[in-house]
């Protein structure tokens, strides 16, 4: 404490010492906004050096000179602001690039075709296959689908190198909510480089799981799997396109059939909107990841499937009308003239990595939420399993309950 309030009154014996002097933190600031309401700044070099002496000791020589990101990092820092109703969060985190592992290719957003006026979500990132089928190979304690997946590319003689020759390094998403359907369709997409290769990876990951049937149909030179799930709430029927340049996956033969259909479209309907090209306008043009969440169509379309749900839960439970006035909930155009697109971007810039995101709330804290919520719920599961407990045998020595005169325990 006395060492703070030296360094505040300025009585600070060596002024060179001040984070204001240091390197990392000079060049973290370099990428603040002049404006900001909101300021942090980590510098990981003590977590990271206590990681690279608990590797060294327990890992080989050889195996500690690789650096793990973490001891790459020499900042993070972030800024925050408010403007014109929409908040602005700037992420910077200060290291070398990655991108050699990626070949140093920059994002081409080439998914933005298979979106419609209906997409209320889209996200386009740089994310090698191959490195990371690389890494999963040689993790440890691999167990259900992953390690039933990587069985069956082994048994195939499939190898990262294949991975890497088969498909392209831009992963895209998109999420359909028409408003005739109940329910979204999410699809996957990846580039395809290698139609042969690619085709041996996905016929083995249709026999990665014995009790699974795929019936394998060809139209217009793409080949289809599909595979129907058991009868559950939401039909589910996974299904994998496969044509000479692209690679769908979705949950709904339909909608992967009409999503290869639209990406050979001259006019995509999604980069064309308005209200696409708005959002897409109020951040930097990316290089490593993309991502787009239409909150007025995403709002809409879960009034229109949840609000039934609620009116029907009330007139089953009329103790729930003593707590919530459902009759009240305000209509979705109320709410949805307050919310805009969330959009965000990453970019690398000089000496790091710059992540900027705009909306009613950004990127990073929706998923920062999604994540606290996610492990509330999991602590929740947790809390209400531990109470319950099972039926096993008392421990060794323990006395045992005597049988009641009728026989039964």
């Amino acid at each position: 404490m006395k060492g703070l309030l030296d360094r505040a009154d300025g009585r600070a014996k060596n002024p060179k010492e001040t984070l204001d002097t240091d390197e990392a933190y000079r060049a973290a600031i370099s990428h603040r906004p002049s404006n900001y309401a909101l300021f942090f700044y980590l510098q990981p070099k003590t977590f990271a050096t206590r990681l690279a002496a608990l590797r060294a000791a327990i890992q080989s020589p050889a195996a500690t000179q690789q650096q793990t990101i973490l001891e790459q990092v020499r900042s993070v820092s972030g800024a925050t602001r408010l403007e014109g109703g929409k908040i602005y969060d700037l992420l910077f985190v200060g290291m070398p690039p990655l991108e050699s592992r990626d070949g140093g290719t920059a994002l081409t957003r080439s998914s933005l075709t298979l979106g419609t006026k209906e997409t209320f979500f889209y996200l386009s990132m740089l994310l090698n296959l191959g490195e990371r089928m690389e890494t999963l190979n040689q993790a440890a304690g691999l167990s259900g689908m992953m390690q039933k997946f990587a069985q069956a590319f082994s048994d195939s003689g499939i190898t990262v190198d294949d991975w890497k020759g088969a498909f392209g390094i831009e992963l895209g998403s998109l999420a359909d909510w028409p408003s005739s359907a109940h329910w979204p369709t999410l699809l996957l997409t990846l580039p395809v480089l290698d139609v042969a290769k690619a085709g041996k990876i996905v016929e083995a990951a249709t026999r990665a799981d014995d009790d699974a049937i795929w019936t394998r149909t060809e139209k217009d030179g793409v080949r289809y799997f599909s595979m129907q799930s058991p009868a559950t709430l939401v039909a589910i029927t996974p299904t994998i396109a496969l044509s000479d340049r692209l690679l769908v996956a979705g949950f709904n033969p339909v909608s992967v059939e009409e999503a290869v259909k639209r990406s050979g479209s001259a006019s995509p309907e999604l980069s064309d909107s308005p209200t696409f090209k708005s959002a897409a306008g109020l951040v930097p043009a990316p290089t490593n990841f993309f991502a787009y969440i239409d909150m007025q169509l995403l709002y809409s379309r879960l009034d229109a499937s949840l609000r039934p749900m609620l009116l029907l839960a009330a007139a089953f439970m009329p103790a729930l009308s003593s707590s919530v006035d459902l009759g009240k909930l305000p209509s979705p155009e109320v709410v949805t003239k307050h919310l805009s697109p969330i959009v965000s971007s990453q970019r690398y810039e000089r000496d790091g990595y710059v992540a900027e995101s705009v909306g009613p709330i950004t990127f990073n804290q929706s998923v920062l939420g999604l994540a606290i919520l996610s492990g509330a719920g999991a602590a929740a599961r947790q809390k209400a399993g531990g109470g319950l407990t099972g039926g096993g045998s008392p421990p060794a020595g323990s006395p045992q309950p005597s049988p009641s005169p009728s026989g039964t325990p």
